[in-house]
C-alpha cells in the first residue's frame, strides 16, 4: 500500500485551528449532522458530536465542502494586519482568526437555510445570520478549549493512528479502493489545503474524541421518575361538559329609556371619544445613524477590490448532488428523482447518499473535475447521472443558472457604502449618545438637535393604538418594537414634561415632548343611543347566561351534571365522557377550561367563563393511558430525560474548561467585519416601520 510521505512519519505543523478551525471543519464535513447547530444549547451539541462522529466517516465530504461552501471568503483576512490584529478571539495560546470564523460561518449558513426551508442562504434574515455567527464563534472557542484540555492532560496522538485515519478516508482511494498518494496530492492541491494542515486536523480530531469519548454514556434515567412523569402526562381525565353561550339567552323585553340612561351613566368609558396626544420626538436608530456616516471613496475602492471575487462573476449554478459508492443505488436514486420525487424526499429515501445543496457555485469551485464538467454541461431542471467520478457515482440536478456578469465600481459603490455604514452604525450610535443627551438637555422643544447626529425628528397626533385621526398608522421612525415603546411613552408622559433621552429596544434611543393632550369626551346620549342599546343587550344576555349557568352548576354540585340538565333545554348540548390528557388535550376547549379540568377531583364540578360562553364541567373519572400509548410515550420521555441528564455533563465540562482558560482579546471590529462579509447582500433586515 502506498505510504504518506513525510520527513518524520507524519509532518507536524502549527495547530490546524489557527488556519481553518476544527469546529468549522467538522461543520463542513458533516452536512446532515453538523457540529454547529441552531438550538437552545449549541455547546452541548458541539461536544457531543466531537466524540460520536468518526473522522473517517466525515472526511469523505471534506474535499467537496471546503471547496463548495464559502471557499476563498476567509483567506483574504490573512493580510489585514499584524498577528495581534488578525484574531477574533484568543483562547490560551491559540487564536481564532477571521479565516477560521469566516469558514465556520460560511459553512453553516446553507445548512441553516435548508433546515428552515430556504433553498437560497441569501434569503436568511439578518438577525438569523447574526445568531448563527454568535453560535459559530462559540463552537470554535469550545473546540480550542478541548484541544487545550487534551494538551494539559498530556494526550499524545501516535503517528500510526493518524496514518490509519488518513488511509481510511475514501476520498483518497483509487479505483481499487486503496489509498493512493497521487489521488491524495491531487485532492489537496485542488482545494489549496496542505498535507500538514490536514494531518494536524486529523490529529486534533483524534485527541478530542479521546478526551470526550463515552462522556455521559453511563447515565441512566431512573424509572421511578419517568414513571411519575408518564403518569402525570398520559393519564386521562374523563368528564361531562355543557357550553352555555351568551347569544343563546333571550331578553324578554326591550330596554326602557331609564335602563339605557342608567347603563350609559354607569359605563361612560364605553361611549367616549378617543384620546389623542400631539408629540414631538427625535429618534436615533442604527439605520438613521448609518445614513450620516461619511465613507471616503478610497475606502470603498479598497472594499471593492477586497470583494473582487463577488463583483466579477463567471457563470454560476445552483446544484443538488447525491453521491453514492454503489452504482445500483445511484441508478435507483436517479430513477426515483426523475419520476418527480422532491429533493427533500429523495434525501430521506436514500439516506446512505452524501447529499449536498450547492448554491451559486462556480465551475472552478468544484474540486471533482468529472462532476464540475458534467454539472456545467447539463441543462437546467433536469436530473442528470449517474456519472462515475473519483468520489463515486453522482446524481445531480441544476436548479438555477446565473449568466456571467461583472459589477463595476460605480454600480457597486452605493451598496458598498451602505455596507460600511451599517457595519459602523451600532458603534457610532453608542459613541454619539453623550452628544444626543447634551443636545436634548439644551433643547426644551427638541428643535435644536443637530442633524449630523443621525437623530430623526418627527411630530404628530395619535391615539394609544398609534393611529392618526384618519385611522392610519402614525409614521413613527423605527421598527415595531421601537414604535410600541414610543407610543407607550407618549401616553404615560405628562404634558410639557422636560424631554429626556430614553433607551429603546435594540440599541436605539429617543426623546419626546408631549405638548398637546386632547382627552376623550363623553358622547351625547342621543348620538350613541343605538350603541347603548347593543351594549345593554349584550350585557343582559351575558347576565342571563350567568344566572342560568349558576343554577345548573349548583344542581350539578348536589348531584351530577347529567342529572342537572336532564329534561332541560341544555340536555342536547351535553357532551358525555370527554377524555383528555396533558399530552392529548381537546383543542376545541378553551385553555382555562382544560386547566380547570385537571384541577378538579373526580366527582366534582366546575364553572368557567370564556369570551362568549359559560362552561360547566363535571369530572367523572381518572383513566390510565392505554398500554400502547404508555409504551410509546414512556420511551419518548425516557429518551428525552436521559438526553437532558447527559447534556449536563458536557455543559459542566465546557464551563470548567472556560474557567481554566477563559477566552480573551475579543476583537469586535473583526467579528463584525466577518459577519458583514458573510451576510448576503439581499438578506432581509428587520422591519423598520413607517418613516
Amino acid at each position: 500500500m502506498p505510504q504518506v510521505s513525510t520527513r518524520s512519519g507524519l509532518l507536524l505543523v502549527k495547530p490546524f485551528s489557527r488556519h481553518y478551525g476544527a469546529a468549522s471543519l467538522a461543520g463542513l464535513l458533516c452536512p446532515h449532522h453538523p457540529v454547529i447547530r441552531i438550538c437552545p444549547d449549541p455547546m452541548i451539541t458541539t461536544l457531543r458530536h466531537l466524540f460520536v462522529d468518526s473522522w473517517a466517516g466525515r472526511a469523505a465530504a471534506l474535499l467537496i465542502f471546503l471547496a463548495f461552501i464559502g471557499w476563498g471568503v476567509g483567506d483574504v483576512y490573512s493580510n489585514m494586519g499584524t498577528a495581534s490584529s488578525n484574531e477574533v478571539v484568543r483562547v490560551g495560546d491559540r487564536s481564532i482568526t477571521p479565516d477560521d470564523f469566516s469558514r465556520a460561518l460560511s459553512a453553516q449558513l446553507p445548512e441553516v437555510a435548508r433546515r428552515i426551508g430556504l433553498a437560497d442562504p441569501s434569503k436568511l434574515p439578518k438577525g438569523e445570520v447574526e445568531q448563527i455567527a454568535r453560535q459559530a464563534l462559540q463552537n470554535l472557542v469550545i473546540q480550542n478549549e478541548t484541544q487545550l484540555a487534551a494538551a494539559r492532560a498530556g494526550m499524545m496522538v501516535p503517528d500510526d493512528l493518524v496514518r490509519q485515519e488518513v488511509f481510511a478516508i475514501p476520498a483518497f482511494h483509487n479505483a481499487a479502493g486503496q489509498f493512493d498518494r497521487s489521488v491524495f496530492n491531487d485532492r489537496l492541491t485542488r482545494i489549496g489545503l496542505s498535507e500538514g494542515k490536514l494531518l494536524q486536523a486529523i490529529r486534533e480530531d483524534i485527541a478530542s474524541r479521546g478526551l470526550l469519548q463515552g462522556m455521559g454514556q453511563s447515565v441512566v434515567a431512573p424509572s421511578s421518575l419517568t414513571d411519575r412523569m408518564l403518569s402525570f402526562d398520559a393519564s386521562q381525565r374523563v368528564f361531562d361538559l355543557v357550553r352555555i353561550p351568551f347569544a343563546s339567552s333571550v331578553i324578554a323585553a326591550a330596554p326602557t329609556d331609564d335602563q339605557l340612561h342608567r347603563f350609559y351613566d354607569n359605563h361612560p368609558q364605553m361611549f367616549r371619544t378617543t384620546e389623542y396626544r400631539h408629540a414631538k420626538m427625535v429618534v436615533m436608530t442604527p439605520d438613521s445613524v448609518a445614513k450620516t456616516i461619511e465613507v471616503p471613496d478610497d475606502v470603498l475602492h479598497r472594499l471593492y477590490d477586497f470583494q473582487a471575487r463577488t463583483f466579477d462573476m463567471p457563470e454560476t449554478r445552483t446544484i443538488q448532488v447525491l453521491t453514492f459508492t454503489d452504482q445500483a443505488k445511484a441508478d435507483a436514486a436517479a430513477a426515483a428523482w426523475k419520476s418527480g420525487t422532491s429533493w427533500n424526499d429523495i434525501q430521506k429515501k436514500f439516506p446512505e447518499a452524501a447529499a449536498v445543496s450547492l448554491p451559486s457555485v462556480r465551475q472552478s469551485d468544484i474540486p471533482n473535475p468529472e462532476l464540475a464538467k458534467a454539472a456545467f454541461a447539463a441543462a437546467s431542471d433536469r436530473i442528470s447521472g449517474p456519472e462515475k467520478t473519483g468520489m463515486g457515482w453522482v446524481v445531480f440536478n441544476i436548479t438555477a443558472i446565473t449568466a456571467p456578469h461583472k459589477t463595476t465600481f460605480e454600480q457597486a459603490k452605493e451598496g458598498l457604502k451602505t455596507q460600511v455604514q451599517h457595519q459602523e452604525a451600532g458603534e457610532a450610535l453608542q459613541a454619539r449618545q453623550k452628544q444626543f443627551q447634551d443636545a436634548v438637555a439644551g433643547s426644551s422643544t427638541l428643535e435644536q438637535i443637530p442633524s449630523d447626529l443621525g437623530a430623526v425628528p418627527a411630530s404628530g397626533t395619535l391615539d394609544s393604538n398609534g393611529l392618526t385621526q384618519d385611522g392610519l398608522p402614525a409614521p413613527i421612525p423605527g421598527d415595531a418594537a421601537l414604535r410600541q415603546a414610543i407610543i407607550h411613552q407618549i401616553f404615560t408622559q405628562s404634558k410639557d414634561t422636560q424631554p429626556t433621552v430614553i433607551n429603546g429596544p435594540n440599541g436605539t434611543a429617543f426623546s419626546l415632548l408631549v405638548d398637546e393632550v386632547h382627552p376623550g369626551t363623553l358622547k351625547p346620549f342621543d348620538s350613541v343611543r343605538d350603541q347603548v342599546v347593543q351594549a345593554w343587550t349584550a350585557d343582559q344576555k351575558r347576565h342571563a347566561a350567568d344566572l342560568r349557568a349558576t343554577t345548573l352548576f349548583n344542581n350539578a354540585k348536589a348531584g351530577t351534571l347529567r342529572k342537572a340538565v336532564e329534561g332541560q333545554t341544555e340536555a342536547s348540548a351535553l357532551r358525555q365522557d370527554v377524555a383528555v390528557s396533558r399530552v392529548h388535550p381537546d383543542q376545541s376547549l378553551p385553555q382555562n377550561v382544560l386547566r380547570g379540568v385537571f384541577g378538579l377531583k373526580p366527582g366534582t364540578s366546575g364553572m368557567f367563563e370564556s369570551p362568549d360562553a359559560f362552561w360547566l364541567v363535571n369530572v367523572t373519572a381518572d383513566k390510565p393511558a392505554s398500554a400502547e400509548e404508555v409504551k410509546s410515550l414512556g420511551k419518548q420521555l425516557s429518551d428525552e430525560y436521559l438526553q437532558s441528564m447527559r447534556s449536563d455533563i458536557p455543559m459542566a465540562l465546557n464551563a470548567a474548561m472556560e474557567k481554566e482558560v477563559p477566552p480573551s482579546h475579543i476583537n469586535m471590529a473583526l467579528y463584525n467585519q466577518v459577519v458583514t462579509a458573510a451576510t448576503p447582500a439581499s438578506a432581509p433586515a428587520a422591519d423598520n416601520g413607517a418613516h
